[in-house]
Formats: structure tokens, C-alpha cells, sequence
């Protein structure tokens, strides 16, 4: 037994009707009516599609159908020149409701979004790596801990984590996966084709003695930008890399300071999950 497509999911059906859509607002367009009545009508077949795009019996669908193409009809013999289309066309735009003649509103795909706060960072002399560690603390002391989200260090210092980190985090992300991207593409792509482009250069050269950059300018290639691009990127990479690791480094020592003033305060410092039972 065939499965039931609904027709607004159904190929044949959804081309028919967006055929139709587009032929009517053309023809309302082209018709040689005042800038108003076209106006009403381009609207009224907009409210039309829109309010029978749900519609599932085969009758109904048939009767919308037949509406839309007589009414086609009438815009094609009003355009030729018959008076008698005209006038239908005319009474029909007069006789619309205020309703149809309204353009139909905006659809929203989604909700609109409630206004997010600026997540805006803190300034330099508040900023984690240049306050800590604490010397002095009025209650029990929270040692940092040393994470990291892909090869991107970070302290830990509550939960849940605050929206600034997350989104300086998501922005280092983003940019490092844009950089390998590039690589890809240069490594794969662009360095092959700019080297299949020197090889046409010099055969230009050669055979009709066209000026080219491959035949007389070996400094010019195109393979030399492609490749100055990608050690570029490289370049870029390694720096970024070396600053992560400086920067672990850094957060490291923050780490163990704040571990050792902790230890000195009488506190005990776990790492990691606790053994053992727990406490009632």
C-alpha cells in the first residue's frame, strides 16, 4: 500500500502551485489595471496561497486550482486586449475584502530573540593571571584548576563557568579551526592549481613568446604566493601554539602558589575525585 504524502510535501504538487504562484503575481503585475487594483490583487493572491497551503482534500485542492487558473486566464485575454476579462478583473479587485487587500505579515521561521547581554571582558588590572594568587582571603581559599577545550588552557575558578570564558573560549575555537581550514585548502587546492597555472604560463611562453611570469620570471610564479600564504598560516599556527604554552605555564604557577598558601592556611587540597565514602 503506497504511503500518504501530504501535498504540501508531495514534489508534483508543490511545483504546480509554485508554478501558479508565480504566473498570477507576473500576470497581476502586467495587467493593465491602476497601480491599486494590482496592488489588491498581487496581495490577494499572496493571502490566497498562503491561507489554502494546509489544505488536504483533494476537492478543495481542486477547486483552489481551478480559480487560480481561470482567473490566469482572464489576466492573460484582460492583457490581449479582451474587454470583457477586463471588466471581470476589474469587479473582482473592486469586490475583495479589506482583508485580502492587506499584504499578508512576515513570516517568522524562528522566535525572536530575547536581547543578550554584552559579555564584555575584565579590564586589565581585575584580569585572573594579574590578581592571583591571593595573599589574603576572608574565607576558606579555592584553589584554580588547570583545564583545557581543545588545546586552549583556562582556569576553572566556579561553577557554572562565567559567559565571558565561554565565549572568549568559543572565539580562540573558532579561530583555530578556521586557520586549519585554511591550511587544507591551500595545501590541497590552491598550491596544485597555482602550479598547473606555471606550467601553462611557460608553455605560453614558449610556443607564442607571451611575456608570462612562469616563462621569464621565475620570482613570480604563482605557486611562490601560495606557498608564502601557507607558510604564513604555519607561521601563525606555531605563534599561537607557543602562546597557549607560555600561557599554561603561567596558570600553572598560579596554581601551585595558590596550592601551597592553602596548604600553609591548614587547608587540605584534593585533586581530582575523592575516595572512599562520603560524609552524611
Amino acid at each position: 500500500m503506497p504511503r500518504f504524502v501530504l501535498p504540501k510535501r508531495s514534489t508534483p504538487h508543490r511545483i504546480a502551485a509554485i508554478a501558479l504562484y508565480r504566473a498570477l503575481l507576473l500576470r497581476c503585475s502586467s495587467a493593465r489595471l491602476p497601480d491599486d487594483h494590482q496592488r489588491s490583487l498581487r496581495n490577494a493572491v499572496r493571502q490566497k496561497f498562503r491561507r489554502n497551503c494546509k489544505i488536504q482534500s483533494p476537492y478543495q485542492l481542486g477547486l483552489a486550482f481551478r480559480a487560480g487558473y481561470e482567473t490566469l486566464d482572464h489576466l492573460d485575454a484582460a492583457a490581449a486586449g479582451n474587454s470583457s476579462s477586463a471588466e471581470f478583473i476589474r469587479t473582482g479587485a473592486s469586490s475583495l475584502s479589506s482583508g485580502l487587500k492587506r499584504p499578508p505579515p512576515p513570516r517568522r521561521l524562528f522566535p525572536p530573540r530575547e536581547p543578550q547581554p554584552e559579555l564584555a571582558s575584565l579590564p586589565p588590572e581585575q584580569a585572573v593571571l594579574n590578581v592571583r594568587p591571593y595573599t589574603k582571603v576572608s574565607g576558606p581559599r579555592h584553589v584554580p584548576v588547570l583545564c583545557s577545550a581543545n588545546g586552549v588552557p583556562f582556569l576553572r575558578l566556579k561553577k557554572p563557568q562565567p559567559p565571558s570564558l565561554s565565549r572568549v573560549l568559543r572565539q580562540k575555537l573558532a579561530r583555530k579551526i578556521m586557520r586549519f581550514d585554511v591550511k587544507v585548502l591551500l595545501n590541497n587546492y590552491w598550491i596544485p592549481l597555482s602550479r598547473q597555472e606555471d606550467v601553462w604560463d611557460a608553455i605560453v611562453y614558449q610556443e607564442h613568446g607571451i611575456d608570462s611570469k612562469g616563462g621569464r620570471d621565475p620570482e613570480g610564479r604563482w605557486v611562490d604566493a601560495m606557498e608564502s600564504a601557507y607558510a604564513d598560516n604555519v607561521r601563525l599556527y606555531e605563534a599561537e601554539l607557543a602562546t597557549d604554552k607560555a600561557l599554561s605555564r603561567n596558570m600553572q604557577g598560579i596554581v601551585d602558589k595558590e596550592t601551597a598558601l592553602a596548604v600553609s592556611e591548614g587547608q587540605q587540597v584534593v585533586r581530582g575525585r575523592r575516595k572512599g565514602p562520603r560524609k552524611a
